[in-house]
């Protein structure tokens, strides 16, 4: 509606200026004598709803329409849209895919505190000669048998780890404090999504409140147009006028229009925002007539809060512990490791030629291993400087994640009170603008005002209405921006 509006006032300008060149108009201008519309007004197409899309043109109902999914309530509140988001949308669950890995991680760590055991059982036949026998023969000499020799045996294996320098558990706590950093990254995550429900959530609400503002401005300048070819009519106006109540009346269709198209825009980004189909029929409750306001707090305050919840900036954290206990782990590559083993297992021997089978004999073995690392090509050098590297990218990481919130903290904090002194703001003009428009209507009808007036004061209006509609929803959506800033949340994991 912007671009469009110089070349709606460039036509108006034209046809005022064409009016008096019109054969007859300046007679009926000086006598005031009733004229036809010189072109018919447009009408709302016939549908079922109170305000088809669009409102004022071809119908299409097939982009309005929208399907009810089973288990998902056609109005939602904001909490509603944020659990049905987290049960539904794919990118959380990604998300929650990639924490279940490292967790993963951290338990397969803690094991190896733990012994191994393991067992293994064989089967072994030999083939060939088993060997020197005697035959039946006189002379007493010997020949080799043919047969196989089976071997079969079972063990059982333990193995301790006794002393490695402590390597093991620099390993579990570099998982640990990756585990952490994990879960507060599926956190803020967290708060991310709810973020971004409560934007859409927002957006849909304005959306509506913005198609009903300009309804309801169509309507009452529609209204005033049938005003002035009442007061054309009975000689009260000149013919002029109308082309200017014409302009505004169609000027605001068009607004209506637009604000419609953005509303099917909004529904649809707050279904997909929630991983549901873009016509599923899900919408947002109006909001409240006094909307509960969060507490603002000065910006060291602000930030010092932001610093012991941000889940983004507590994983940072972690994440530099977790190189820390890395870069240990590395090094401890070089000191040597004590393990003890024990087994225990039985085997027996099955002879085929002749026929013996020995019984079953059980054996076993107890003993240590000491391990000392000499020379690993350089092996062990390159895992500490990947270590060491990992460890400074760490803290460059937390550096810029304090950054980032001091940043979001005070922006939000700034926001938030400009939103709110602009509500206030916002408020005043609309109802300056009201009272306005309502006081030259009246004057116009009693001749004390000019159709100029009525233009300005409706113009002004409609500003008015547009600019409360936005602050009212800017201030909601700041209140949401400052508690993201801050990492406040009931949501947990």
């Amino acid at each position: 509606m912007i671009a469009a509006r110089p070349l709606l006032a460039r036509s108006l300008v034209a046809t005022l200026a064409l009016l008096p060149l019109v054969p007859g108009l300046a007679h009926a201008q000086a006598t005031s004598a009733p004229l036809p519309m010189m072109t018919p007004a447009p009408m709302p197409t016939a549908a079922g709803t109170p305000v088809p899309y669009p409102a004022y043109g071809s119908p299409a109902p097939d982009v309005t329409q929208q399907r009810k999914r089973p288990g998902v309530p056609t109005t939602v509140n904001l909490a509603q849209a944020i659990d049905i988001a987290v049960a539904q949308s794919p990118a959380f669950a990604s998300q929650r895919a990639q924490y279940r890995a490292i967790a993963a991680k951290y338990g397969a760590e803690k094991g190896a505190l733990f012994p191994s055991i393991s067992g293994s059982a064989s089967i072994t036949r030999d083939y060939g000669s088993l060997g020197t026998s005697t035959t039946g023969s006189s002379s007493g000499s010997g020949s080799n048998a043919k047969g196989y020799l089976t071997t079969e045996s079972a063990k059982a294996t333990l193995s301790q780890l006794i002393f490695d320098g402590g390597r093991v558990i620099a390993g579990i706590r570099s998982a640990k404090d990756a585990d952490l950093a994990g879960r507060e990254t599926l956190l803020r995550q967290l708060q991310t999504l709810a973020f971004n429900v409560a934007t859409a959530y927002y957006g849909v609400l304005q959306a509506k409140a913005s198609v009903a503002s300009n309804a309801a401005l169509a309507h009452q300048f529609e209204t005033e147009e049938q005003v002035v070819s009442a007061r054309i009519r009975t000689g009260a106006a000149a013919r002029s006028d109308l082309a200017a109540a014409e302009f505004q009346a169609a000027q605001a269709r068009g607004a209506l229009i637009t604000a419609q198209g953005s509303e099917i825009a909004a529904e649809s980004t707050f279904a997909t925002t929630l991983g549901l189909d873009a016509d599923t029929a899900v919408n947002p409750q109006p909001l409240a007539a006094n909307p509960s306001q969060i507490k603002t707090m000065s910006y060291r305050q602000s930030l010092d809060a932001a610093l012991h919840l941000r889940p983004d900036y507590l994983a940072a954290e972690h994440t530099v512990d977790s190189s820390k206990e890395n870069l240990r782990f590395a090094k401890l590559a070089r000191f040597p490791e004590i393990t003890l083993n024990a087994s225990s297992g039985t085997s027996r021997t099955l002879l085929t030629t002749p026929s013996v089978a020995t019984p079953f004999s059980g054996t076993g073995s107890l003993g240590a291993t000491i391990s000392v690392p000499i020379y690993d090509q350089g092996l062990t050098n390159y895992n500490v400087a990947v270590a060491a590297s990992q460890l400074d990218q760490a803290q460059s990481g937390l550096t810029a994640s304090r950054l980032t919130v001091e940043s979001d903290v005070r922006g939000a904090l700034a926001d938030l009170i400009s939103a709110r002194a602009s509500l206030v703001q916002a408020n005043a003009e609309l109802q300056s603008a009201t009272v306005n428009s309502q006081a030259t209507a009246a004057r116009y009808k009693v001749g004390a005002a000019t159709i100029t007036d009525i233009v300005t004061a409706n113009a002004s209006l409609s500003s008015a209405q547009r600019d409360q509609i936005t602050a009212l929803y800017n201030e909601r959506l700041a209140e949401e921006r400052y508690a993201y800033a801050l990492g406040e949340s009931d949501l947990k994991l």
